[in-house]
């Protein structure tokens, strides 16, 4: 009894492994793509579109539309505790503006439009812009430890 109950875990631990991998695979995809407000399609995305392009075509998860609803929805995660294909919430002013797809401890994938900085784009977490704009992690994919 034991035994069973030990391979459903991992069975269900390998599959959020292989969601978070699609999700990484899907959004490297559409690397370079323009950005285009209110977008979500391969022709053209928004920050928030991207996220729920992705995550809806790599998971069949369907995500809200807005960076302000995704970044209230799922399940909260310290920045720490973060595993790639989460969900990265930025904010201005104290008001989420922007979401983006964590690849690594270091980096996250994202739409978006900033001068020469425009479309699908990998920046760091460490960027000048995004870094201090961070405000939480948002995970879609459990179980999360």
């Amino acid at each position: 009894m034991v035994c069973w109950f030990v391979l459903i875990v991992n069975s269900v631990f390998a599959d959020v492994d292989g969601l978070r991998q699609a999700i990484i695979e899907t959004a490297k995809q559409y690397q370079g793509v323009s950005y285009r407000y209110g977008a979500e399609s391969p022709k053209g995305f928004d920050c928030s579109g991207f996220v729920r392009y992705v995550y809806r075509t790599a998971a069949g998860i369907e995500l809200p539309r807005t960076s302000k609803t995704i970044g209230y929805s799922g399940h909260s995660v310290g920045i720490t505790e973060a595993k790639m294909g989460d969900i990265v919430v930025f904010a201005s002013k104290g008001v989420i503006n922007h979401v983006a797809i964590l690849l690594d401890a270091d980096s996250v994938i994202h739409a978006v439009s900033l001068g020469p900085k425009t479309g699908v784009i990998i920046s760091s977490l460490k960027d000048r812009y995004f870094g201090p704009r961070i405000i939480g992690v948002r995970s879609f994919l459990l179980p999360h430890e």
